[in-house]
């Protein structure tokens, strides 16, 4: 009966308000802001490269937010999006990835305007651009409820459904039981956590790129042996995106459609726009302009959505001849690879998914901190945070799949609406850093 009823209400918050909400967001922002990201992305490359010795930083800063970012939802999302929604779902990531790209950005500048100095570290995020930005008693309230909605989603999401997909990756591939995979990933999480942010960042800015190019190549390996396929996959993206009987049913209908709703909601869940989470890691850069910072959060869509997340997708449609044989996202990715690299395949995804899942259990452990810290502030809490937060590791190992994947949608859509209300209200102040870094003209 509960399950039922997560089911649901994970359905029509990420199903159905999600998609809508997030996308009229995205062209919202995209026009208010002069699509300048799309009109002059040379200079928006200059803003993002440029700065000297402080873009080392903001690079750090970027690597703790790819950590958050990059993940089970690059790899395994992907797969359960394909199950679901069919081919067309990989177009609507494509999409949500492009108006989501200037979401990210707005967030990541208002993080950097609104940031304050506290406990010898600068900290930021929606929490602080609702209290200082929106202001007032709505101000307060709505960063509140962001605050605690931030606790509850890095143990849905950023926790349990990483370590869920990191003991089903090596189960399967390796046997091992799967509540000993929990515990041993419990104990890992906790020494990791204790680090703080910059022992956290030296471990991204080294683990992050270099799984991300393995991975990259490995997909790329595929693709080049199947160049000759490759025209009549993306012709079945574009089919099952525009699907004419989806269609018919007018456009409520068309948005209703499971291709329009996994792929949207998927993609959210992996590039993370919109929710606010990653401006959280973006706030810890220090001597950098907020707009040029907010470049940093356009190349992180892309890199997530537009890049990997489009390899997995390939990789999948030319190993399943563009029917999934499975509806469970991990091994649906390890079928796929193993097609390309026989019985190892196993052991080499398991391997990435639990390195990236590890990174993103440790990123999101760090903003379900900041966002406890926002709500208590008792000397002890972050202790006792770190030990709930690493114990949640062994409950995740052993649940289900669509559990896991239905609790993360829920808090995923309603973080985003949230966030999203507060970006809109100050969307004035996202403008004013935008002129004053020159990538728009002022109105």
């Amino acid at each position: 009966m509960a399950m039922a009823f997560l089911e649901s209400a994970a359905d029509i918050g990420a199903g159905l308000l999600l998609p809508c909400v997030l996308f009229l967001a995205g062209v919202y922002f995209t026009r208010y802001l002069g699509g300048f990201y799309l009109r002059h992305p040379l200079l928006t490359a200059r803003r993002m490269l440029g700065g000297g010795r402080s873009r080392a930083g903001a690079f750090r800063a970027l690597s703790v937010s790819l950590a958050g970012t990059l993940g089970v939802g690059n790899i395994v999302g992907v797969g359960v999006a394909i199950a679901l929604g069919g081919a067309g779902a990989l177009f609507w990531m494509w999409l949500s990835a492009l108006f989501s790209m200037i979401v990210k950005y707005a967030e990541i500048v208002l993080a950097m305007r609104y940031k304050v100095y506290e406990r010898g570290r600068f900290l930021g995020g929606p929490m602080y651009y609702m209290r200082d930005g929106v202001g007032g008693a709505l101000g307060r309230v709505m960063a509140c409820g962001f605050a605690a909605l931030g606790v509850l989603s890095a143990l849905a999401m950023g926790n349990m459904v990483q370590m869920n997909a990191a003991a089903t990756a090596l189960s399967s591939a390796m046997g091992v039981p799967r509540a000993i995979l929990g515990v041993l990933g419990a104990l890992l999480c906790v020494l990791l956590l204790t680090r703080g942010f910059e022992g956290i960042s030296r471990v991204t800015a080294v683990v992050i790129p270099v799984i991300s190019l393995a991975y990259v190549l490995l997909s790329l390996r595929v693709l080049v042996c199947e160049a000759a396929r490759l025209p009549a996959v993306f012709a079945e993206i574009l089919r099952g995106a525009f699907d004419v009987r989806a269609a018919s049913g007018g456009t409520l209908g068309f948005f209703l459609t499971g291709a329009f709703r996994q792929g949207v909601a998927k993609g959210a869940f992996s590039h993370e726009a919109g929710c606010g989470t990653a401006a959280m890691a973006h706030a810890g850069a220090e001597r950098v302009r907020p707009a040029e910072q907010g470049t940093l959060g356009i190349f992180e869509v892309f890199f997530d959505t537009v890049v990997l997340c489009t390899l997995t997708g390939l990789v999948i449609l030319l190993a399943c001849d563009g029917a999934p044989v499975t509806e469970n996202g991990m091994h649906l990715v390890i079928y796929s690879f193993s097609r390309y690299y026989g019985r190892r395949a196993a052991y080499l995804i398991s391997v990435g998914i639990v390195l990236f899942a590890l990174a993103t259990v440790v990123c999101w452990g760090y903003y379900g901190k900041l966002c406890l810290q926002y709500l208590v502030h008792s000397p002890i809490a972050p202790a006792v945070y770190d030990l709930i937060y690493s114990a949640a590791v062994i409950p995740a190992a052993v649940m289900t799949e669509s559990a896991v994947w239905s609790l993360s949608d829920l808090m995923t859509a309603w973080m985003t609406v949230l966030n999203l209300s507060a970006l809109l209200m100050l969307r004035r102040a996202v403008r004013a850093e935008t002129v004053s870094a020159g990538l728009c003209l002022p109105r």
